[in-house]
């Protein structure tokens, strides 16, 4: 649970546990009600609380999220809008974000990206049939539960049949998932779901967005001008994500179609790409289509045929193959603890080597971690994460300034540890020798390198790269046991032994010196209370 935020003991009937995530209008925690069963617990801020307005939007939250039923959409469960911080209660959903998903263990290939690409299209279904548009469909609004999509947080959500909230021409969303009708300040309909869904899609198969990075700015004009990249896109669903994204919302088919056509697509039947012109709501088929506001704008897409989805195994790289239980992030950051755990013991043993190796490894992993968090740098597979810091420099550089701010934090935690034991050991409460004492000291401080308070990012890029590699329980299994048996090895091994500080000298001598100083410390305190 994140230390910076620690959640009320409890919120109505409902006991919270730990923080799940905030957005603009709330704060999400996991919880537990009477009954010890898990939801999610979505309290409006403190600050806007007592907004009539945000309190009418969450209402309208409220009532149209009701309407919802489907498999793959989170259901609302509860809600007291009159408390003093207004909350609703949704299912809560243990998987794990599509966005991280991706960038932890690569894009979504084969039957599982078309597995994917049609549970959102129901959710879809689900959503407009309630006259309820989503707008902000996108990559960390998917979670995927044993290779399904559930579609969560209706934090905008937006009822076609409601009056609207928002202020004329305020934009809300997020860039590139944003359907460019939004930005030309018209309003929201169930073609903006659409378009969203081609984005995120789109990004499930190839680690980025469609329209780039950069800034807001530069999204958005790729956005209005229809510039989106599906170059990496498989060709089995490239037709249908270009079909979904195009310019003018009238040619985008619906969500229905869009279904139908991707289970043809899972039944392996030749289809062709939905159809470029499709009515949205009310709208008839016998209206003219919409004026188009870009000047310059690309044609519509030319319908192609489409081949159906190949029969091969879903490649190694897919973090949940179709058929078999999904790995839950735990055991992958157990993992990476253990190997931490293994390098603080080598460090212990071998403070020159293995305190090179460690600072050496936080300084790439860190690196790792920051070309993936930039965006910067597209994640398809494991050599990709192993790559990232090459293909974007400047993180090596950012990240050898943290290291060497991590590296005086650990100097400073190890040698506290150090002055500590060898305190006690002069005070006679313990007897502890000089190489006990440097051995805690360099664990500590390899420790502190590595996964230290704050310092995160080495373990997040090692737990990216382990569920890269090991997709499957039977590597997991092996990966783990491996571990184990080389932290436990390597852990008694520095228990037992003498640091060994070849090719330096030990510094025993300069802690015998300590040694001195602190018990002539200790002496003159006796004396004087005495």
């Amino acid at each position: 649970m994140p230390i910076e935020e620690t959640p009320e003991e409890s919120i109505g009937a409902y006991r919270l546990l730990s923080k799940l995530g905030q957005g603009g209008m709330g704060v999400v925690y996991r919880g537990v009600d009477g009954a010890g069963h898990e939801v999610a617990v979505k309290l409006l801020r403190p600050e806007i609380a007592e907004d009539a307005a945000f309190r009418r939007r969450l209402l309208r939250e409220v009532e149209t999220m009701r309407r919802i039923r489907s498999r793959y959409v989170a259901q609302i469960i509860d809600a007291d809008l009159n408390a003093e911080r207004p909350y609703i209660v949704t299912q809560y959903v243990a998987g794990h974000a599509l966005d991280d998903t991706v960038r932890a263990t690569g894009p979504l290939t084969g039957r599982l990206l078309v597995q994917v690409a049609a549970g959102l299209a129901e959710a879809l279904i689900a959503i407009h049939a309630a006259g309820v548009v989503h707008r902000d469909l996108k990559p960390n609004n998917v979670m995927l539960v044993n290779g399904e999509p559930v579609v969560i947080d209706f934090g905008i959500a937006h009822a076609a049949d409601s009056t609207r909230l928002t202020q004329t021409g305020m934009i809300i969303g997020t860039p590139g998932y944003l359907a460019p009708e939004i930005i030309d300040g018209g309003g929201p309909g169930p073609a903006v779901d659409v378009y969203a869904w081609a984005a995120t899609v789109a990004f499930a198969a190839t680690g980025r967005s469609p329209f780039g990075t950069g800034s807001l700015e530069a999204i958005l004009g790729r956005v209005v001008r229809g510039r989106a990249d599906l170059s990496d896109v498989p060709p089995e669903i490239g037709g249908g994500l270009q079909a979904a994204l195009a310019r003018d919302p009238a040619e985008r088919p619906t969500a229905a179609q869009l279904a139908g056509w991707l289970r043809n697509l899972q039944s392996g039947e030749p289809t062709p790409v939905v159809p470029a012109t499709m009515p949205h709501g009310p709208r008839t088929p016998t209206q003219p289509p919409l004026a188009r506001t870009a000047v310059g704008m690309p044609p519509p897409p030319t319908p192609v045929p489409m081949s159906p989805v190949a029969p091969s195994p879903v490649s190694p790289m897919t973090p949940y193959p179709v058929g078999s239980a999904r790995i839950d992030l735990g055991w992958y950051k157990l993992i990476a603890y253990l190997l931490i755990f293994a390098t603080v013991g080598v460090t212990a043993e071998l403070p020159v080597l293995g305190g090179s190796v460690a600072l050496l490894a936080a300084w790439y992993l860190r690196s790792g971690d920051a070309a993936v968090r930039s965006r910067r740098v597209p994640v398809r597979n494991a050599q990709d994460l192993l790559l990232g810091p090459l293909r974007w420099p400047g993180s090596m550089a950012r990240s050898a300034i943290q290291t060497a701010l991590s590296l005086l934090y650990a100097g400073v935690a190890g040698g506290l540890v150090v002055v500590a034991l060898l305190v006690l050991a002069e005070s006679g409460t313990r007897s502890v020798s000089n190489e006990t004492a440097a051995s805690l000291g360099l664990g500590v401080a390899a420790y502190v390198v590595l996964a230290g308070l704050g310092m995160m990012g080495p373990r997040r890029q090692l737990v990216r790269l382990l569920s890269a590699t090991a997709p499957d329980r039977r590597t997991v299994s092996i990966v783990g046991l491996t571990a184990v048996a080389a932290t436990v090895v390597v852990l008694l091994i520095a228990w037992v032994d003498v640091p060994h500080w070849a090719p330096l000298g030990d510094p025993y001598g300069s802690l015998d010196a300590l040694r001195g100083r602190i018990h002539d410390g200790i002496d003159k305190i006796n004396s004087s209370g005495s």
